[in-house]
């Protein structure tokens, strides 16, 4: 597995072919042509976002997490508008993807649970960000204790 990712940008690039297959989805193309690349390219993007998720999840100490987070959570939002639009809409290239319906509602199911998820961590970092940033007791006094050093040199 590769050592560094490049989360911000592989999210940017995943947007953007999210957008590209909205809009092929308003246009009247034929289905004979294009379906199989369309069916693809839905394929590619729900297993590269599970990949990009499962990565997240396991890296714990990942510097910009809370950040790339918070990014993959709107870019499952926007999968999730995709996948809408394929379910509801209305056209050849909609009907030819019909067969994978079931598929698609489950990937939806999944993706939604993922954002859940997503949301319950980011969370949870907020409340871990919180504590850190609170002095307890014990550190207050350790802090202002009289330096054990300096008492015996008087």
């Amino acid at each position: 597995m590769k050592s560094k990712i490049q989360y911000e940008e592989d999210l940017f690039f995943l947007n953007l072919q999210m957008k590209g297959l909205r809009e092929g989805l308003m246009l009247m193309i034929d289905a004979d042509y294009f379906q199989d690349k369309l069916l693809a390219d839905l394929r590619f993007v729900d297993a590269t976002l599970d990949k990009i998720f499962s990565t997240l999840k396991e890296n714990r100490n990942l510097i910009h997490r809370a950040e790339y987070l918070y990014q993959l959570v709107k870019t499952e939002g926007s999968f999730l508008e995709l996948l809408d639009d394929v379910l509801k809409g209305t056209g050849e290239i909609r009907e030819a993807l019909a067969p994978y319906r079931n598929e698609f509602l489950q990937r939806r199911d999944s993706h939604d649970s993922d954002i859940h998820e997503i949301r319950s961590l980011l969370q949870l970092f907020s409340q871990e960000e919180e504590r850190d940033d609170v002095i307890t007791s014990e550190e207050l006094s350790l802090l202002t204790r009289p330096d054990e050093d300096s008492e015996g040199k008087d």
